[in-house]
């Protein structure tokens, strides 16, 4: 958080505050209201996406359950970054009975998922404009990252192997242990824990309704969008940017939203503060007053959308309290629906074949 408000004074420090507050409050906020709502329509498809895998492993959970509780994980990761992904799991966990580690599992495969798009959308974006983007991808991006790591590559590789060994050696004193695990111990349940874990990120790989999952990515995609592009409208400075800009913007803001950075503060700032001067001649008063309009009217619509889904989730639990009935009911009906899952998988890769 310290990190984020540093950035925040290093990237405002040398503009004139007073011509950056008149131009915010010159701004046209109906363009930013309208991407707020987006912002939210955004989220509703990413919970949709979230039902789907849960969907694929045999649980039901209703739409508007699921977007709570991605809402109030977007919440907490404004507190600690990652923060809301555990979060969401345990919302969901409790107010719908889902096994939170099943719901992790599927969080972990959506999330590796929207890496790979986040690295095709960005490869993308600097193959289109490789001429226009390549001076300044190697100013702010390459060089530091060689400055920082250049005389370190010893203790990155030692770091790197210390890594791998720890995890060999974790794997096999956990083999060990589920071999002897008694049933009904704690051993027993952390490996009904970590089944339920990998069955939750094996539910891409073998999902029936594999283009609905795309069409919800790609309308998750395409409202983040236009949550920046919409926002060039609200500023006299920024009214002749078009699409391209706004997929660059894009692309590059998403790099500064997953740093691990509370909710991107400042990280945020300073990529499209310097992609908007340095690639599009964006006066800077208005490249600033863009940055921060655009970043903190998504942050109040998290806030706002994350609190009121806290409320729902409130009175949810509180009409279907989580027993210790209810534990032993989830329990039985993993094990039940595991052999159910298998088969589900094997019928899908015989299909495939």
């Amino acid at each position: 958080m310290l990190i984020g408000f540093f950035l925040l004074w290093y990237v405002t420090k040398d503009h004139d505050g007073e011509k950056i507050i008149h131009e915010m409050q010159n701004a046209n906020y109906w363009w930013v209201v309208l991407s707020m709502l987006i912002g939210v329509i955004s989220h509703f498809f990413r919970a949709l996406r979230w039902n789907l895998l849960i969907s694929s492993l045999g649980y039901e959970t209703k739409p508007s359950v699921t977007f709570y509780a991605v809402m109030g994980g977007y919440l907490f990761n404004l507190v600690t970054p990652r923060l809301g992904e555990i979060t969401r799991c345990g919302i969901l966990h409790r107010s719908s009975n889902v096994s939170f580690s099943i719901l992790f599992g599927t969080v972990l495969s959506e999330r590796f998922f929207d890496i790979l798009c986040m690295i095709a959308l960005i490869s993308i974006t600097i193959l289109l404009q490789l001429s226009f983007l390549g001076a300044f991808l190697e100013k702010y991006i390459y060089h530091p990252l060689l400055e920082r790591f250049e005389n370190n590559y010893l203790i990155i590789i030692l770091i790197f192997f210390a890594v791998i060994i720890i995890i060999i050696l974790i794997y096999k004193f956990l083999k060990k242990r589920f071999r002897k695990a008694r049933p009904g111990g704690r051993i027993s349940w952390l490996k009904m824990q970590l089944k339920g874990m990998i069955a939750g990120v094996k539910t891409i790989r073998y999902m029936r309704k594999r283009w609905t999952f795309l069409f919800y990515t790609f309308m998750m995609w395409l409202n983040y969008f236009l949550m920046v592009y919409l926002c060039f409208f609200a500023i006299e400075g920024t009214l002749h940017l078009g699409l391209s800009e706004g997929i660059t913007v894009l692309s590059l803001g998403t790099i500064g939203i997953a740093l691990p950075v509370p909710g991107g503060i400042g990280t945020y700032h300073f990529i499209v503060i310097k992609t908007l001067t340095e690639l599009y001649n964006v006066y800077p008063t208005s490249a600033v007053s863009y940055a921060y309009i655009a970043h903190a009217s998504q942050i109040l619509m998290l806030l706002a959308v994350g609190l009121f889904s806290l409320l729902m989730i409130f009175f949810i639990t509180k009409k279907t309290p989580f027993s210790k009935s209810n534990k032993n009911k989830l329990i039985n009906e993993f094990e039940k629906n595991k052999s159910a899952h298998q088969n589900n998988y094997k019928n899908i890769r015989d299909e495939k074949k």
